[in-house]
């Protein structure tokens, strides 16, 4: 399991990485996942300048691995620098949009038409356990759970980043090319498809466009280092999904930049079990475990308190509202407790590190 960390204070910003690896292609069964050892998932983003960039999840995009990207962006930089941190991923994006270098057009529209084919069979694979005899029947579930889904996609927004634009022209130029994919599959499963190709075609073509990610494989990009009028280091975390319609599509996540008045910060990326621990004094699925304990015990506590005062727990006025509120309270407490006794000493500490020692702390976290 990938496990990242980025340290920083008013001298520097480490970052950390194991060498685990995802790469993301896409066959019969839909997107499978492949992992890999000894990939290098943090590079020097300019030669020039003190920025850098740690990925984590997906090592390629479009079957392009993330380092060659790199070190192309990095000779196309040259001595090329920014003011801020946050101007080095806007152009490092914008080198992304359109390279047709790296990405051709063949590719992109192979490898979304591949993406789009493989939405299209999930909503027809989610039917198949329908116990129709009759083919009819069969051909009329499709039909209906079509429907169903193409209601369920147009009102989901789309990716930031994408042209409201693109998913139209895209149908317009790609539908035929996907159905002759779908027809091409008749043979080959025995599944019922349903009467409109043309619609099932365009859901397909839409899913991918709403949400890439899940059809086209995520990458984290983490961005840290100084820009030119920076004093102190930043750090601005996006999630890449590919590159759809000529366009790079990422979210960002998370940003901090050291001030005056932050003088250290630690985050963690993909498995942040063994940081959260160090930073907060419990890690994610420690916490979610106690407080899935502390429900059933207020709940349990209620019903034993109601049972014992022969009051019918069915007439207290909102129980689950009040089981909720009084779980938010005890949840604060615990965490205004661990952020003093265990994030602010931290956060202390770090201002105070030399460099070689934050490597060595950030080396220790992501084990």
């Amino acid at each position: 399991m990938t496990s990242e960390v980025c340290i920083m204070n008013r001298l520097a910003v480490v970052l950390a990485a194991d060498s685990a690896s995802t790469v993301t292609y896409w066959s019969e069964k839909g997107n499978e996942d492949r992992y890999f050892k000894g990939t290098n998932k943090i590079f020097q983003l300019s030669t020039h300048h003190p920025v850098g960039l740690m990925i984590f999840d997906s090592a390629d995009i479009l079957k392009v691995p993330w380092e060659i990207v790199v070190k192309d962006f990095r000779r196309n930089l040259g001595s090329k620098s920014f003011a801020s941190l946050d101007e080095y991923a806007k152009e490092f994006f914008s080198f992304l949009n359109s390279n047709t270098r790296l990405f051709p057009p063949s590719v992109q529209k192979d490898i979304f038409l591949q993406a789009a084919r493989s939405a299209s069979l999930r909503t027809l694979f989610r039917i198949q356990n329908v116990k129709e005899v009759e083919e009819n029947k069969r051909r009329a579930s499709a039909d209906a759970a079509l429907s169903t889904r193409r209601a369920e996609v147009d009102a989901m927004p789309l990716t930031g980043g994408i042209d409201p634009d693109a998913p139209s022209e895209a149908i317009a130029t790609w539908r035929g090319d996907l159905i002759k994919m779908i027809e091409d599959w008749r043979a080959s499963i025995g599944v019922t498809y349903p009467s409109d190709l043309v619609a099932f075609a365009e859901l397909g073509i839409l899913e991918v466009f709403k949400r890439p990610g899940e059809f086209l494989g995520t990458t984290g990009l983490v961005f840290a280092g100084f820009g030119d009028h920076d004093v102190f280091p930043a750090m601005v975390a996006h999630n890449s999904h590919g590159i759809v319609a000529g366009r790079h599509v990422s979210v960002p996540s998370s940003q901090v930049a050291i001030s005056h008045d932050l003088p250290a910060w630690l985050s963690a990326f993909a498995q942040t079990s063994m940081s959260d621990t160090f930073n907060l004094g419990l890690s994610e699925d420690i916490y979610a475990s106690m407080m899935q304990a502390l429900t059933d015990g207020l709940k349990d506590f209620a019903s034993a308190l109601a049972q014992s005062s022969a009051v019918d727990l069915a007439q207290i006025p909102d129980l689950d509202g009040l089981i909720n509120l009084t779980r938010s309270a005890i949840t604060n407490s615990i965490l205004d407790k661990a952020r003093e006794q265990h994030a602010y000493p931290l956060r202390r500490v770090l201002a105070s590190l030399p460099v070689d020692e934050m490597a060595d702390l950030a080396e220790t976290l992501y084990m």
